[in-house]
């Protein structure tokens, strides 16, 4: 028989980061749906966030998005966190909106964007060093659409020097976080489109760069639970994105396609 006091003791142990901008307007791939009450500011988005650490006592962690959350000062706003009960978790980077990300970010083609992409990450860990947060969260939208559109082996070497150099700024209790999409937006090839890509990134890289598994970012019928395992013997297991899917990377609520697949996870 399962030791039910046992589960509901690690149930209540838990601790769930919630990204800063699950507390903005949502809707769906094509369109965002204002609603009243929205925050609109990185401090009222930890205002809801505490409530929600309030009524669960499980999320006292809230990542932050750059630029989205950008403030005048982030020790302020970590403070604030403070005072309502939470933390300030990973620094999540954005190098996939800006006109210039075209054609990529740190694998695109000219000097000049790549330098530009850089130069976010590493104001992102500037605000890690401000804000107290461990955690650099990457993801790149990067790749290409056409075949011949760019080198494939060149871009892996871009991204590779660029993650280098941002590795090395990281302090010695800070991590890098990278996370892999399969496809979207890139339709011929996606720069980190798998997690044996970003796991071979980061075994280059050291021991403080890690995976990221976004349990809506595989092909239907991977066995996600195998990644994590595998991830977790290597010690190279960074962190989840809750996620589920139906069809490709819908990002529908954890659990909402196959809520076995989770229980399978949690229990590698």
């Amino acid at each position: 028989m399962p030791d039910i006091a046992a589960v509901k003791a690690a149930l209540a142990a838990q601790r769930i980061e919630t990204p800063s901008w699950g507390y903005g307007n949502s809707g769906t791939r094509f369109k965002v749906f204002a609603r009243p009450g929205v925050p609109r500011d990185p401090y009222e988005k930890l205002d809801d966030a505490a409530e929600v650490h309030a009524r669960t006592g499980v999320a006292p962690k809230v990542s932050l998005h750059i630029p989205w959350d950008r403030v005048d000062d982030y020790a302020a706003l970590a403070a604030y966190a403070k005072e309502r009960g939470l933390e300030l978790g990973a620094i999540n980077s954005n190098t996939f909106q800006d006109d210039d990300y075209r054609l990529g970010s740190v694998c695109h083609p000219e000097p000049a964007v790549r330098r530009k992409a850089v130069g976010h990450l590493l104001e992102c860990v500037d605000i890690m060093d401000a804000t107290g947060s461990r955690d650099l969260k990457l993801w790149f939208a990067d790749g290409t659409n056409y075949p011949g559109q760019d080198s494939v082996a060149g871009r892996q070497e871009r991204l590779a020097e660029a993650l280098a150099e941002v590795y090395a700024r990281l302090g010695d209790d800070q991590r890098m976080l990278l996370e892999y999409k399969l496809f979207e937006p890139a339709f011929y090839t996606t720069d980190v489109p798998d997690w044996g890509t970003a796991y071979a990134h980061c075994l280059k890289l050291g021991p403080k760069a890690r995976v990221v598994v976004d349990t809506g970012h595989h092909a239907p019928g991977t066995n996600i639970e195998f990644i994590v395992a595998f991830l977790l013997r290597e010690g190279r297991l960074g962190g989840f994105d809750f996620n589920s899917r139906f069809y490709a990377d819908d990002d529908l609520m954890a659990g909402a396609a196959d809520p076995f697949q989770l229980f399978r996870i949690m229990h590698e």
